[in-house]
């Protein structure tokens, strides 16, 4: 971190390590290569010579915040070797089987820290996709810089497993957005210089990403440094131009483990979301393209994004400034845009209500229909156990089997079902507050 009369730099990775337990491939291995090249030991092969940083320590960051740290050996390892470059280190904790996969090497001394768990994540059904389990969440480190506060929110939203449909999660990361946007405006007007980091498996211009910058009053560093893209053309570029051009962090043909996708399916997922008030990008673009040699494989299954950013001195106004009637009609325009992400997202809730609803009434059913099969079970064996004693083993085995199906799905309706509905019409309530506030404003324009 350089510092020059009262305004300095900070420097950021964020990365996505895949590092799920029996399920990422190569896990250990690309977690070691990670680690060492953080610490200054790389041996990792580049994949295009015009794509390599070319300035000397291009690669020494001053915070480094990392998704999918899910083993413990992998982060005793990552702690370990980045000890001496990156002192000051927090690995976060929640969820039931493992923590939210979040972490952070910094330079800079850390004064405190906090965990929020989103309350709308998943379901615990969906035990293959795990995102219930981990508790993903907003990890908020605060860093000493000795002049302006800095509010690191490092986070890893829920996944989208398929592009439509109830399966796309789009109800949930919007929920989680409309939750972060909340957290993000308290840190702001608390005089914090806030930077979102992380892998928030949402396209630019979605709803999500429309509520940690529209609504939250960040901008994306990519687009501060390169201006809005235009995804349709980023498509149909070459992969190296897609990386070099629209940042395409993940599903991009030049990552090994995204070989097989189609071209215009590379995007863009991990972002440095900043506070313009205080924060100019000077530099970005993205990182760990490398593969491991003799593995031949790249070291996660998305790519890192970097970028360096001025911490700007009190009163320096990085917004060009506007007349007053080009205030007022900015204002309006916001203000409109705003009212529509609030009506598409009341719109998405109510979605989704219909498939809460209606899962937690079939789990119900399910549980009162085991109980009834569990009783007539218990009867019909009283009658074959003096025919055939062989069969009082089936129908015991019947009868384990319906009791723990019934209760894990009557637990689910009866508990989470009842929980999530509530969550659900929370965040509702929440947008119609803030969607009467706007009305308000629209009415006196």
């Amino acid at each position: 971190m350089s510092d020059e009369d009262s305004a300095y730099s900070i420097k950021f990775l964020t990365f996505n390590t895949w590092g799920l337990k029996y399920v990422s491939k190569h896990r250990k291995e690309r977690l070691r290569a990670i680690a060492d090249k953080l610490a200054g030991h790389s041996t990792l092969t580049p994949i295009a010579e015009e794509f390599l940083p070319s300035a000397e320590g291009e690669e020494d960051y001053d915070v480094i915040a990392l998704q999918e740290v899910w083993c413990v050996e992998d982060w005793k390892y990552l702690a370990a070797a980045c000890a001496a470059k990156y002192p000051h280190q927090r690995l976060f904790h929640s969820g039931i089987l493992t923590g939210p996969g979040l972490a952070i090497l910094s330079k800079v001394p850390i004064e405190s820290t906090f965990l929020y768990r989103f309350p709308i994540n998943g379901r615990p059904s969906a035990v293959l996709r795990g995102d219930w389990y981990v508790g993903k969440s907003v990890a908020i480190t605060v860093l000493n810089t000795g002049t302006r506060p800095i509010a690191i929110m490092n986070s890893h939203m829920h996944a989208p497993y398929a592009l439509q449909g109830d399966a796309a999660y789009l109800c949930h990361r919007s929920c989680q957005a409309w939750d972060f946007s909340r957290l993000i405006k308290l840190y702001r007007q608390a005089g914090y210089a806030v930077i979102v980091v992380g892998d928030l498996n949402s396209k630019p211009g979605s709803l999500p990403h429309k509520f940690l910058t529209m609504e939250a009053g960040l901008i994306d560093s990519w687009e501060q440094l390169h201006g809005t893209q235009d995804l349709e053309a980023i498509s149909r570029m070459g992969p190296l131009q897609q990386l070099l051009k629209g940042c395409t962090t993940c599903d991009s043909l030049l990552n090994t483990w995204r070989a097989q996708r189609q071209p215009d399916e590379a995007c863009r997922l991990d972002y440095a979301l900043i506070d313009p008030d205080f924060l100019q990008t000077v530099d970005a673009g993205v990182r760990f393209t490398e593969r491991i040699p003799h593995l031949d494989c790249s070291v996660s299954d998305h790519f890192a994004y970097s970028c360096t950013l001025n911490v700007l001195p009190q009163g320096v106004e990085t917004r060009p400034a506007t007349s007053a009637t080009g205030a007022r009609a900015h204002d309006r325009d916001l203000i409109l845009q705003k009212y529509s992400n609030y009506e598409t997202m009341i719109e998405c809730l109510h979605t989704y209500m219909k498939t809460a609803q209606r899962q937690k009434f079939l789990r119900g059913v399910h549980f009162w229909a085991s109980v009834l099969l569990l009783v007539a079970a218990l009867v019909v064996t009283t009658f074959t156990a003096n025919r055939a004693g062989w069969s009082s083993i089936l129908w015991v085995l019947f009868a384990i089997a319906v009791s723990i199906t019934g209760t894990i799905d009557g637990g689910i309706s009866f508990l989470f079902g009842r929980s999530e509905i509530r969550a659900l019409i929370e965040v509702e309530q929440e947008v119609l507050d803030a969607e009467r506030h706007l009305q308000t404003f629209l009415s006196k324009k």
